[in-house]
């Protein structure tokens, strides 16, 4: 196939697939994009306006459901296959959305965001392996960003929508979207390695499905090579259709080469929260407050979410190009640059260094950490995760660096307030800068480029 690779089909599962992580991105901006009226004394909870404690944890339920997605969603992926496992959990998604107008307390708000919190753990731990097993070399890391685009997407729809209407006409409106993902992504055919550990036959047809081969007369070398590596040379087609998932050992997990995989992707993870981005994103409204702003709460948070977009776009029109490495140096180091510029205008400020002129370098930094993250920390991670880990473990690996990252940010959105309290503004940032350049030094040392390797070239420089 080569440079005459046919690759809509892999695009159309992509892009159906991460409908769900727009859906996922809907709810995550939710709280920013409502903030307006859940503090408004005329909605119609039994408690009236929301406190910032009840809030805050409104805000962070959607962690601890991510957390638990993770776990679930990783699990029964390899029970009943990645399509069934992406399609089910669309349904808590649709039920967050049908509670949300009828919600009259923060309690039941903060169930309906649990549930939702959960399908995004299915987002972040199912997808990533989904699109890496039916994709070509060519096209994985591409298509692995999608992921992150969908996010920003949705981050930005809800944060639009949140601009314009109330937060229950919004909830109504949201339901499409997980409804438009069931009817699209159920055409789509499981993965093709999936299907292996069944079924070769129906794994040649995922397989010539995805890379747009319709007639048996028409394959080549190239796909004849890739239908080699799903099942094992030893071992042939009809002995491999009866074969079950394989069995793991603990060795598979201690192997050098594994043991390696599994450190640079928890460097990753941290590159992915430490670095402060998301913990921030959550708290734009209280950022722009501090720096004495004059752009309005509603609107501030529908410019991050267009920069998250611009990003993240340039995340996936680049990675192939630059290489992943590359970008990911690139990301941390501007994250770095951006939050010691955030974190010297508040400490100038708090100082009483007159810094009028000067109101314009919070929301300018924070567009640069933005962009900076979203193309390379929030975009890139969770494709190289998925290359880099040996396939037979990959599943697994896989839900326990989600699960990592889901309790750390469970615990980083938490303590952000407490931070900015005792360390101030300025000393929270420059702790979140202090990491990033860490984290930059890592990746230098020992992030692997993975641009235009196979998956077993990935494993062998590992």
């Amino acid at each position: 196939m080569g440079s005459s690779i046919n690759g809509k089909h892999q695009y159309l599962a992509g892009i159906s697939a991460n409908i769900l992580s727009i859906s996922y991105g809907c709810v995550y901006g939710w709280t920013s994009a409502s903030y307006v009226y859940l503090q408004d004394e005329s909605n119609h909870f039994t408690t009236c306006r929301l406190t910032k404690v009840q809030l805050g944890w409104v805000t962070a339920a959607i962690f601890p459901g991510s957390l638990l997605g993770a776990i679930f969603y990783g699990w029964l992926a390899d029970k009943i296959g990645r399509k069934r496992c992406l399609l089910f959990s669309a349904l808590p998604m649709l039920v967050h959305w049908f509670i949300i107008p009828f919600a009259h307390s923060p309690f039941q708000l903060s169930v309906a965001r649990l549930l939702a919190g959960s399908t995004g753990g299915c987002c972040f731990t199912v997808i990533p392996i989904y699109i890496t097993e039916l994709a070509h070399d060519r096209l994985r890391s591409t298509l692995g960003t999608f992921l992150a685009l969908g996010l920003a997407v949705g981050m930005l729809i809800i944060n639009i929508l949140g601009y314009f209407f109330h937060y229950i006409t919004v909830a109504w409106i949201m339901v499409a979207i997980p409804l438009v993902f069931i009817v699209l992504f159920f055409f789509s055919p499981e993965s093709p390695q999936y299907l292996a550990q069944h079924n070769m036959k129906k794994a040649e047809r995922s397989l010539r499905h995805y890379r747009g081969i319709s007639s048996y007369g028409d394959t080549n070398e190239e796909f004849q090579q890739e239908l080699r590596k799903l099942c094992k040379p030893e071992q042939p087609i009809q002995v491999k259709e009866k074969a079950g998932t394989a069995q793991l050992s603990w060795q598979d997990f201690t192997h050098p080469k594994a043991r390696k995989a599994y450190l640079i992707g928890l460097g990753l993870v941290l590159a992915n929260q430490l670095t402060g981005c998301l913990a921030m994103l959550n708290y734009v409204t209280l950022i722009f407050k501090e720096a004495g702003s004059n752009i309005s709460p509603m609107l501030s948070t529908v410019i991050v979410s267009i920069m998250q977009v611009l990003g993240t776009y340039a995340s996936t029109l680049f990675v192939e190009r630059a290489g992943r490495k590359t970008l990911l140096l690139i990301s941390t180091s501007g994250i770095c640059l951006g939050e010691c510029a955030m974190a010297s205008y508040y400490y100038l400020t708090t100082e009483g260094y007159d810094t009028n002129k000067f109101t314009w370098i919070p929301i300018a930094s924070f567009s640069v950490i933005l962009i900076s993250g979203t193309c390379g920390v929030m975009s890139i991670v969770f494709p190289v995760i998925a290359e880099i880990t040996p396939p037979k473990i990959r599943s697994i690996v896989v839900r326990v660096h989600m699960t990592t990252m889901f309790l750390l940010a469970t615990v980083l959105v938490k303590l952000f307030p407490f931070l900015s309290e005792s360390l101030g503004i300025d000393g929270t940032i420059f702790l979140y800068a202090g990491f990033s350049f860490l984290l930059t030094l890592f990746i230098t040392i020992f992030v692997p480029e993975t641009k235009g390797k196979t998956i077993e070239a990935i494993q062998d420089i590992l």
